[in-house]
This record gives C-alpha cells, sequence and structure tokens, in this order.
C-alpha cells in the first residue's frame, strides 16, 4: 500500500506562506546545525510561521544561502557561523544574536554528529566528538541561553534527541550515549527552569531522511524501516512540525516531555 504526506513543500516556499503571521510571530528562534537538513527544515518552517531565526552552523555557504533565500522570501533570518563546543563562542553568539532580532525567545539544538563504529570498539577521538557535539554542546547552549530566557520568565527550550536514546539499536554507541545523555539535561532543566517559566522539551526523530541516512547502510535502513508501524520513514518537514508547536504558546503546558517522531517505532 501506498502513502501520501499531506504536507508544503517548505524548499519550495523559501520564506513561507505566513511570514510576518503564524504562531511564532514576534518570536527571536537560534537553531544550531541549521543550515542543512533537519536543522535547514526547521527554520523555514519557523520563518513561515512568523519567527525571526538566526541559522548557526559551520557550514558558511550553505548558512549563508540559506539566511538569503529565507529574506528574499520575506522573512528575516541571519546566518552565523559559530564553533558548538566553545563556551566563549556562545556568549558571543547571544550577544550577536540579540543585537540582530532581539532577545532570543526559542533555542533549538538541532546540532549533532554520528560515527559508524559498530560498538565498543570506537576509539577515544570518536567518543570525544560525539559527545562533545551532541552533549556539551547542548548543555553550553542552554546555558547561554536560558538566564536571558529566565530574566524575562518566557523562553522555549528544544532538544533535538533520537530514538536510539530510547531503545537500544546495534552500533553507534557513542551516539546512543550521547542522546541519552541529551534527555537527562533536558528533563534537569525543564525542573530547574520551570518556575521561571523556561519550558525544554525534546524530541526523538526516528528513521529521517537527510544527509546524516543518506551515509548509512542501505540494508540497515531497510531493515529498520522494516520494524516502523508505520512502515516509512519520515521527512524534515514532520519534524519540524513538533518543533514549531514546541516552541508556540500552543505547548504553553507542556515541558520536560521526550516525544518520539518515529512512526511508531518505539511503539512496537
Amino acid at each position: 500500500m501506498g502513502y501520501r504526506i499531506m504536507e508544503r513543500n517548505l524548499s519550495s516556499e523559501p520564506g513561507g506562506g505566513l511570514v510576518g503571521g503564524g504562531r511564532l510571530a514576534g518570536k527571536v528562534a537560534l537553531i544550531t546545525g541549521a543550515a542543512r537538513g533537519m536543522g535547514a527544515a526547521h527554520a523555514r518552517a519557523m520563518v513561515r510561521e512568523g519567527a525571526a531565526v538566526a541559522i548557526v552552523d559551520i557550514a558558511a555557504e550553505a548558512g549563508e544561502r540559506l539566511a538569503a533565500e529565507l529574506r528574499d522570501g520575506g522573512g528575516r533570518s541571519s546566518y552565523h557561523h559559530h564553533d558548538l563546543i566553545d563556551p566563549d563562542a556562545w556568549l558571543g553568539l547571544v550577544d550577536a544574536v540579540e543585537r540582530t532580532h532581539g532577545p532570543i525567545d526559542v533555542l533549538v539544538n538541532n546540532a549533532g554528529v554520528q560515527v559508524r563504529s559498530v560498538g565498543i570498539e570506537a576509539d577515544d577521538d570518536e567518543w570525544a566528538k560525539v559527545t562533545a557535539i551532541n552533549q556539551r554542546g547542548v548543555f553550553l547552549g542552554m546555558r547561554a541561553v536560558i538566564p536571558g530566557m529566565a530574566r524575562r520568565r518566557t523562553g522555549s527550550v528544544i532538544n533535538v534527541a533520537s530514538v536510539a536514546a530510547l531503545v537500544g539499536l546495534p552500533g553507534s554507541i557513542p551516539y546512543q550515549a550521547s542522546k541519552a545523555a541529551v534527555l537527562g539535561l533536558t528533563r534537569g532543566a525543564a525542573v530547574s527552569y520551570g518556575p521561571d517559566n523556561v519550558r525544554v522539551n525534546a524530541i526523538c526523530p526516528g528513521l529521517v531522511v537527510t544527509g546524516m541516512t543518506d551515509s548509512a547502510p542501505s540494508a540497515a535502513v531497510d531493515a529498520m524501516k522494516a520494524q516502523i508501524p508505520l512502515r516509512r520513514d519520515g521527512r524534515p518537514a514532520e519534524i519540524s512540525a513538533a518543533v514549531v508547536f514546541l516552541a508556540s504558546d500552543d505547548s504553553s503546558y507542556i515541558t520536560g516531555v521526550v516525544l518520539p517522531i518515529d512512526g511508531g517505532f518505539v511503539a512496537r
């Protein structure tokens, strides 16, 4: 049986259809790893809903191109080159974004890396790289942005984890460990900063078509797809819909939640 995804093609709507209005009107969002893949889909979706978006990435050409695309479509967007694991760079980034767009209302910790080691043979460099970006980068982002949100008593943080944080999968143990840590960071921050009206949630995407999954062995992808109750992989725009919801006031009473977006994979 075939399937249809009832969605707009965001890539064909550079600024989206609701620039200046929408559920995120007046909000400022900072998205890491936003130049390509799911991060770019999140940027497009949030601009479409009226947010000003800071695209944060080390891929300068792609980031500048996306920011220009969004501005050409009538949105507010800027690109910021950033070293995710440099604490001082985070302070400079927050200052630059706030000077460009205003106080940050939404932080999407989307940037992440994967290694293809099968298991515990991952070497020290692989472990250090994955842990630094996927775990420490999330912590540093929250440490830099949440204080301003707490002072203003408003803000939404969305940490991108993975279904690999919820169930055991063969291979890539460093990746799974780093994403499981993101859930701990999310819950701890939600409890700590809920009294300041700062909401912190995590999403756990399943098999989604991106450059990261493109590099995975096709046999492994097919095997995982066969275990998904919806019998298909996801699309970045489907993940972005949840990001927009959690960033908006529609989710004003939701914090500390871990949301799988996986076609039912972890429900088996």
